[in-house]
């Protein structure tokens, strides 16, 4: 697998986690300059036959040169293993987050059967106060009758503040 698709792999499988990213990145940079580094070195120039001379160097080259694609195939691995590792962190903190985001919708769900159940009246003072995104998602997931109400019962220019706000929520909330 060329470089470029192991990184569009890594990017796709890791879905912007940065920092597990960098880190494949910096272990596959370090690859790349050590294999740099190492064909840099020149072995020393050998002294007498010069026909001998070029078969002692070409010998030398070839074990290197086998030597290397040891060392590369042994980091590859390394890296592959690496990525296995990532791969399974990621479901990890997947599994995780869908948990959390679970557990915030029930939660919202409950506070907000919890203001359907009060008096329109109530509802709208307790809601005036609230920080005015939760208030507007709130209003979002009630009934359309109590939430009606509750606007109504509301100061005029709260419920148009908190109105507008529902409207740029409404984007981006997955609604009951």
């Amino acid at each position: 697998m060329s470089s470029a698709r192991w990184i569009s792999h890594i990017s796709h499988v890791l879905r912007g986690s940065k920092v597990l990213l960098s880190l494949v990145c910096f272990s596959i940079a370090g690859i790349f300059f050590c294999t740099i580094a190492l064909y840099a070195q020149e072995p020393p120039a050998p002294v007498g036959d010069p026909g001998k001379n070029k078969s002692i160097e070409l010998s030398r080259r070839e074990e290197a040169v086998r030597k290397e694609e040891e060392r590369v195939s042994a980091l590859r691995a390394d890296v592959d293993k690496k990525i296995a590792e990532y791969e399974k962190l990621l479901k990890q903190l997947e599994t995780i987050m869908a948990q959390i985001k679970e557990s915030d919708s029930e939660r919202m769900n409950n506070i907000v059967k919890t203001y359907e159940s009060m008096p329109p009246e109530n509802a709208a003072k307790d809601l005036e106060l609230t920080d005015e995104e939760v208030a507007a998602t709130i209003i979002l997931k009630m009934k359309n009758r109590k939430a009606g109400a509750t606007l109504a019962a509301m100061d005029p220019k709260k419920a148009a503040i908190l109105t507008e706000k529902m409207s740029k929520t409404l984007k981006n909330l997955p609604l009951k």
